[in-house]
């Protein structure tokens, strides 16, 4: 479960498996013309419509409801435009495979130029102080 709240109203829970993400809407989509639309497939508790993304969050009582609503309304017609629907994830995210590479990639890294620059300090101290006293002893 999701805990989630606004500006309006106290946090409450989502149920994991009960919101549908909806995208390209046309530009002027209201409310009513969404839950006439998605209303089909079972109780909507709450619809979150974001008109400057055209996308909007239908939550539903059931997570049946939202995935058969997800499955069925992707690529449907909601006021003249093809919308895509998907089921929303709400598990708390773990960190991305990708980013874990990354990172252990740059740490590969960092060691492999420290132990470079250890070497460079420690292993050629001997060699570049015998050279700095042989000159001073031929100057």
């Amino acid at each position: 479960m999701v805990r989630t709240g606004d500006k309006q109203g106290p946090k409450r829970l989502i149920r994991s498996g009960t919101r549908v993400l909806v995208r390209d809407l046309p530009e002027k989509v209201r409310k009513t013309s969404l839950q006439s639309a998605f209303g089909d497939f079972g109780n909507v508790v709450r619809i979150e419509l974001m008109p400057e993304q055209r996308t909007a969050y239908i939550e539903y009582e059931e997570p049946r409801d939202a995935e058969d609503a997800a499955k069925e309304m992707d690529g449907k017609m909601v006021e003249k435009a093809k919308v895509r629907a998907k089921l929303m994830d709400d598990r708390p995210r773990a960190a991305m495979d990708h980013a874990i590479r990354v990172q252990e990639a740059c740490l590969a890294h960092l060691e492999t130029r420290a132990a470079e620059h250890q070497q460079r300090i420690f292993g050629g101290a001997a060699r570049g102080s015998g050279r700095s006293r042989s000159r001073s002893r031929r100057r």
